[in-house]
């Protein structure tokens, strides 16, 4: 969505990220707020300085520190289990660190992190959702008449367990995929180096972090998600009962959203249909 170039400075802070942000400026501004929130209590990529125009593009622009880490999809490629659980434990520590903050309802942020719209994020919200991305929009086209209707009926029966986790809105990434996470080690110890890219933040159920991180493969390594629970646990934050399958309904937003962009190609609709399909032969299996 945006560019990122790494700068090298002939003074300190030497290594720097200098993005220039190419949509919606209000983003860039929520950004900057976000990482002035975030500051100290969440590992992330701190902002050195930000500015809404630049002489050069028009728009905002802001540079970073540089963060040196490794991604977690490079990591836990050949992790074994003893490395994948730790790299879950130390993810669970950042992730119950990210839920810690509280809005008083669930929404998308406006530039000062004021709700600006409000969301139902339950049954009825992710029913209207699917109709706008995959009957009124493409997404049907791509995943299937007879595979939207499946979709549709299964959400229609099962949807209302999205309940279970819908109160107490938090603070939610909601683009927590393993390449937006970078770790590194430290004596025998993995920690997480900070978590990138929230330009999609908002206020909502902690299910979309856990639905987006525990994509399959990572979600089916039973080393990595037992680790996953510890962190998250050992640093305050709570699970419901029936959280995995609350957080593969709930990940029906991000993979909706996906198939109904009308610029979305071939392989984002595979994907796309590949954890529809897993999700409706075998739903509740974990």
């Amino acid at each position: 969505m945006h560019s990122n170039l790494r700068l090298t400075l002939d003074r300190p802070p030497g290594r720097v990220l200098l993005r220039l942000f190419q949509r919606d400026p209000q983003r860039a501004r929520k950004e900057a707020a976000l990482a002035a929130l975030l500051e100290g209590r969440v590992p992330i990529a701190r902002f050195l300085h930000f500015a809404d125009s630049n002489p050069i593009t028009g728009g905002p622009y802001a540079v970073l520190e540089w963060v040196d880490g490794v991604q977690l999809d490079h990591l836990s490629r050949a992790a074994d289990p003893a490395t994948l659980n730790a790299l879950g434990v130390a993810v669970g520590d950042a992730l119950a660190h990210v839920h810690a903050f509280r809005f008083d309802r669930a929404g998308f942020f406006g530039p000062d992190l004021y709700i600006a719209e409000t969301l139902d994020l339950g049954r009825t919200g992710l029913l209207q959702f699917m109709h706008q991305c995959l009957r009124a929009g493409p997404g049907g086209e791509r995943l299937g008449h007879a595979l939207t209707d499946r979709l549709f009926a299964f959400v229609e029966q099962e949807g209302q367990r999205l309940d279970g986790w819908l109160g107490d809105p938090r603070l939610t990434h909601a683009d927590c995929n393993p390449s937006n996470i970078l770790l590194r080690q430290i004596a025998a110890d993995w920690h997480v180096a900070a978590v990138l890219d929230w330009e999609f933040a908002l206020s909502a159920t902690p299910a979309f972090d856990f639905g987006n991180l525990l994509r399959l493969p990572l979600g089916g390594q039973t080393a990595f998600v037992g680790g996953v629970v510890t962190g998250y646990g050992r640093a305050g934050g709570t699970l419901p009962a029936g959280w995995r399958p609350i957080a593969r309904i709930a990940d029906l937003f991000a993979w909706s959203d996906l198939l109904g962009q009308r610029d979305a190609d071939a392989a984002v609709a595979q994907d796309a249909r590949q954890a529809i399909v897993a999700l409706l032969d075998k739903p509740f299996d974990d």
